[in-house]
């Protein structure tokens, strides 16, 4: 069993949407998943109770782990707290304060296997654009700024779940954070 967290200091970085996203790549390649939502905002866990979602979400983490190919941490927006986890997934917005507030608080999991995540990326900004691109040739994930997240959360699914406009290039983009995330673990 590994565990991947979806971790940032940082709110509003997506950290939610791309945990439950992953979680549904994860599934859609044959894996059996279990989120713990550990946010005390708890919205992971309000999404599963729409019962559209492929997997388990639980409220916090079980004294005992339940068996699964993988667990993964939906981590609260705090620096000061220890992250557990194989793999560490830091999504950021491509701004200045996230990249600070990242570079601040990364020192503490420096042992850890870490993959940025560049979140929501506007390619029509070009000093987000920009960033987003310097992140990439450094090794991070890019995810762009598709309304399709929040309108398949919206109504309980992930992109995995529903045919809508845009889900193709969604998933792509998450089968790619997912396929980096298993790299680091084989």
């Amino acid at each position: 069993m590994h565990q991947i967290a979806f971790w940032s200091p940082k709110g509003g970085a997506g950290k939610t949407t791309l945990a439950l996203n992953f979680a549904a790549a994860a599934c859609a390649a044959g894996k059996k998943v279990i989120v713990y939502d550990l946010d005390p905002q708890q919205s992971s866990v309000d999404v599963f109770r729409d019962k559209n979602l492929p997997f388990t979400v639980l409220s916090g983490k079980p004294e005992i782990n339940p068996r699964a190919d993988l667990i993964v941490y939906d981590y609260p927006p705090r620096a000061d707290i220890q992250v557990e986890g194989d793999v560490i997934v830091i999504p950021l917005r491509p701004s200045v304060l996230d990249l600070r507030a990242v570079t601040k608080s990364t020192r503490q999991i420096k042992q850890k296997k870490i993959i940025k995540c560049i979140n929501a990326v506007d390619v029509r900004r070009q000093d987000e654009r920009l960033m987003a691109l310097r992140f990439y040739s450094e090794g991070a994930v890019l995810i762009k700024d598709r309304s399709i997240y929040p309108r398949s959360i919206a109504v309980g699914h992930s992109v995995f779940g529903i045919d809508w406009y845009g889900t193709h290039d969604a998933q792509q983009e998450v089968n790619r954070l997912y396929l980096k995330v298993m790299a680091l673990l084989d």
